[in-house]
């Protein structure tokens, strides 16, 4: 059976489906190509925290290159994290709590469902910036303890979904954000879709950047995907990197 629209390669067992992806690239692949595995052994997130991979959650990534700077393939973490929103609806009871949480985390019901964690991968083909997709998706299980509160999809659903499934979704939600993207010409229209999709705008938020963090009013997302907040005192920063969290009292 066809999984994908992308071509697919699957391992029951691996380091990091990002690894592989980088070994790929290594021997001249440019994707785009879903590599996947049923577990992994490193598997890593953010900030180079590890990621809890025993079978039955989704552990994928998508190699894939573009002919764009690499400034404007970072704007591809916001193109995941839409396609992983839809595909996460299209499988859950309608009216589900699903949110995305800036930078690039996908959140039910208040807690982390799925991440992202995009890399960039030498490529001989200097026109092209390649890259590494990982999506992290929590199907059958979540990690008991998280800095946030993590979460899985079939408790929400009375309907199990197999990796399998949720990959086939991804595949096709991640086709439509790409061709609405467009490498980089649609960017505005991405970053309104996932306005949309967020619950944290207008409330106080934390963000932790370099060591520091800073507080104050989430208003929006800058014209370059950077976290726009408002301090107490009227001014205004803009975040490119941190890890956001949402304050109990909103202004």
């Amino acid at each position: 059976m066809t999984i994908t629209g992308f071509r697919h390669i699957h391992f029951e067992d691996i380091d990091s489906t990002n690894a592989e992806a980088r070994r790929r690239a290594d021997d001249g692949e440019t994707g785009p190509l879903w590599i996947t595995a049923a577990s992994q052994n490193a598997g890593r997130g953010r900030r180079g925290r590890d990621w809890v991979s025993k079978p039955g959650n989704l552990f994928a990534s998508l190699l894939i290159g573009f002919p764009v700077p690499l400034t404007t393939a970072s704007q591809l973490s916001f193109v995941a994290s839409l396609a992983i929103y839809d595909a996460a609806a299209s499988l859950l009871p309608a009216n589900s709590p699903l949110e995305v949480k800036w930078p690039n985390d996908i959140l039910l019901a208040g807690n982390k469902l799925a991440g992202i964690l995009i890399e960039t991968i030498p490529c001989n083909d200097k026109a092209l910036t390649l890259l590494a997709i990982g999506c992290g998706v929590n199907l059958d299980h979540a990690p008991a303890q998280t800095a946030y509160g993590a979460t899985w999809l079939n408790a929400h659903s009375a309907e199990k979904t197999e990796p399998d499934q949720f990959l086939k979704a991804l595949d096709h939600k991640m086709k439509s954000w790409l061709d609405i993207w467009q490498n980089g010409q649609g960017f505005d229209l991405i970053t309104k879709a996932w306005q949309q999709k967020t619950r944290h705008i207008g409330k106080t938020v934390s963000i932790t950047s370099a060591n520091k963090t800073t507080t104050g009013t989430f208003l929006c997302l800058a014209a370059d995907g950077a976290l726009v907040i408002q301090l107490a005192d009227g001014r205004q920063k803009h975040f490119h990197a941190g890890d956001v969290s949402l304050k109990i009292k909103e202004l």
